[in-house]
């Protein structure tokens, strides 16, 4: 085991420092037998390409199936005809799922005694993975990341049951399942919502925000107004509908808002209490059904909103919230703002001006008069002609093959570590192995169709479900790591000629680091050990994410066979010949390595690599 272990090690290192050096610039050749294996192979890159963005990771199945629909519809149609399947599909619930987790392992969702709450992570792992509804779990993962809670708020772990019999520590995965639900809705819907959702209301503190009493300088929490116009909607800056920044007339950047606008803002946003409450001021929590309004804590006096706009005097606190958020919603920054945030989620961290223009056009109309509807919305980012351009594809006549490469930077980004890992499991995961110990007795049960029970995962790369450190994300949409990047002019097709790599901010040393140990001991042991215990009635239960690589080691024998399949899985064929070659001669350098070890060697060094790391 020893000597695997460093063998593996040294092959990432080998291909790491390889793939590192060579630019993207650099094309891949595939060789092909004939011209419906060039087809083939073509339209298999823009399958692996297209579900990379639009699920957790595609299985093998998934690219199989789209492939043949690509070949027999041709690309784009059944890219739309498959978004179409999507959308239409039930979503799967994660307060659904967690509860079923607890009732096969016999407890109560109330119980305090199991470390509970860990079901929260545990089913949305498990839905990641399984769902059928990939594209409305991958939508709703992008939006938890722009309208953001965390699990800091106060009674989001806590066990007791709210004032509906309802467990308080699942008020975040209902959350969560109301942005699932809003995944095919309007961004309006979104926004209405979020503000009357009570986990929302304590993250943000508009809960039993009441209003003010100038005379005494009492005035209305500004936490939530402040954040839903900076944040979930319009930004700090006036935007062109191609994300550049609008100019006043010293060429300075022109605010969306100011100090009276927050102010006015937070005035709109009082009265909510808990569902059940008898005041603005008391009741007992409820997590999980909307707040409600106390007119006597509503500010019902006029309020000058964005834009100019004042509602009148009203004693409908509701209505009034609404007129409010329908002024914020027609904002015109809304389209190229959200767009832009959805965009940097599921494709590439920088879009260009067109492209973020066609998707903000859509935005604003989506061909029948309705703003905002997500699912217009998320068909145009992922079928735009520019969602396909990041990976050029060259049909070769002499010798008969065709070119792969990656466009660049500008067309690309991090994958999140989550997703990341989830597309991993996604790929290869086989069922789980459960092992129960009752009366120091271990059996163990293979279970291809069981929980998969991952928990937060946070330690292996500082990002977990429902534990933002902030309501700003695990990283900011702007962000710019240290070096070239940040003096770097972007070409004149990016809004504000400025590059962002978001998901680097999360990426250090030590994120590296660990994430190279977590792939390491699963590939290398064929299972990912989880190790969750006291989760069975009777006793104590382990569980394993049982990995499948039979596939791999079944090509193992030939060096150039393996690489070119890790390199359609993996990387939508993008590994440059340089890098494929030195991952063939690290291959054939090991020639006493059984094909388990090298096929596995291999895979954690595409793994760790640029080519898998920085989807194109």
């Amino acid at each position: 085991m020893v000597s695997r272990l460093k063998w593996m090690n040294c092959f990432a290192v080998v291909l790491l420092l390889a793939a590192v050096n060579f630019s993207s610039a650099y094309a891949g050749t595939f060789a092909v037998s004939s011209r419906s294996d060039m087809t083939e192979k073509m339209v298999r890159i823009r399958a692996t390409q297209f579900l990379q963005r639009a699920t957790f990771g595609p299985t093998q199945a998934e690219v199989d199936a789209l492939t043949l629909e690509m070949i027999d519809k041709g690309v784009t149609q059944a890219a739309s005809d498959w978004i179409d399947a999507q959308f239409a599909m039930q979503h799967t619930s994660h307060v659904a799922t967690a509860k079923a987790m607890l009732t096969a392992d016999g407890w109560e969702d109330d119980e305090v005694s199991v470390g509970i709450t860990r079901y929260r992570y545990q089913a949305w792992w498990h839905n990641a993975i399984t769902a059928p509804d990939q594209l409305k779990q991958r939508v709703a993962w992008a939006l938890m990341q722009i309208c953001v809670v965390g699990q800091t708020g106060s009674g989001f772990n806590s066990t007791s049951e709210d004032n509906l019999g309802q467990p308080r520590w699942l008020g975040l995965s209902n959350y969560y399942d109301m942005l699932l639900e809003n995944s095919d809705d309007t961004y309006r819907d979104v926004l209405g919502d979020v503000t009357f959702s009570p986990i929302m209301g304590v993250y943000l503190s508009h809960l039993r925000n009441k209003k003010g009493d100038p005379a005494n300088g009492v005035f209305p929490d500004e936490n939530y107004a402040r954040e839903i116009m900076q944040l979930f909607s319009i930004g700090l800056y006036e935007l062109k509908q191609n994300g550049e920044y609008k100019k006043d007339a010293q060429g300075e950047d022109i605010p969306t808002y100011g100090n009276e606008e927050i102010k006015a803002f937070a005035r709109l946003f009082t009265g909510l209490n808990y569902a059940g409450s008898t005041t603005v001021s008391n009741g007992s929590s409820n997590l999980h059904t909307p707040m409600i309004m106390h007119e006597s804590g509503h500010d019902q006096d006029p309020k000058t909103l964005l834009q100019g706009v004042t509602l009148p005097a009203t004693t409908d606190g509701v209505a009034d919230i609404n007129a409010g958020l329908d002024n914020l919603y027609a904002h015109p920054n809304v389209a190229p703002f959200i767009s832009r945030l959805l965009i940097q989620r599921l494709v590439r961290s920088n879009p260009s001006k067109r492209y973020l223009g066609r998707v903000s056009a859509v935005f604003r109309d989506n061909g029948q008069g309705v703003r905002g509807d997500l699912k217009a919305v998320v068909k145009a980012i992922l079928l735009d002609r520019e969602c396909w351009n990041s990976i050029r594809i060259t049909r070769v006549r002499s010798p008969l093959s065709i070119k792969v490469r990656g466009t660049g930077t500008e067309r690309s980004r991090m994958m999140e570590p989550v997703v990341m890992y989830a597309s991993f499991i996604r790929r290869f995961g086989n069922g789980v192995s459960v092992t129960h110990t009752d009366n120091d007795d271990n059996v163990t049960t293979p279970d291809s169709g069981g929980w998969y029970k991952l928990p937060g995962m946070g330690y292996n790369w500082s990002q977990q479900p429902y534990s933002s450190p902030s309501v700003f994300n695990f990283y900011s949409p702007n962000y710019q790591p240290a070096g070239p990047i940040s003096s770097f002019t972007a070409s004149k097709r990016i809004p504000n000629r400025t590059l962002y790599a978001p998901e680097f901010q999360l990426f250090d040393a030590v994120v590296a680091n660990r994430m190279a140990n977590r792939y390491r001991n699963d590939i290398r042991d064929a299972k990912s050990d989880v190790n969750t215990v006291n989760n069975a009635k009777a006793g104590k239960e382990e569980i394993d994410v049982l990995l499948d690589f039979s596939t791999e080691e079944a090509l193992a024998g030939d060096a150039e066979s393996l690489v070119e399949h890790l390199d359609l899985t993996l990387c939508a064929g993008t590994m440059t010949n340089a890098m494929r070659n030195a991952l063939v001669a690290a291959i054939n350098d090991e020639p006493n390595a059984s094909n388990a070890n090298r096929a596995r060697g291999a895979l954690l060094a595409v793994m760790m690599s640029p080519a898998n790391v920085i989807a194109e």
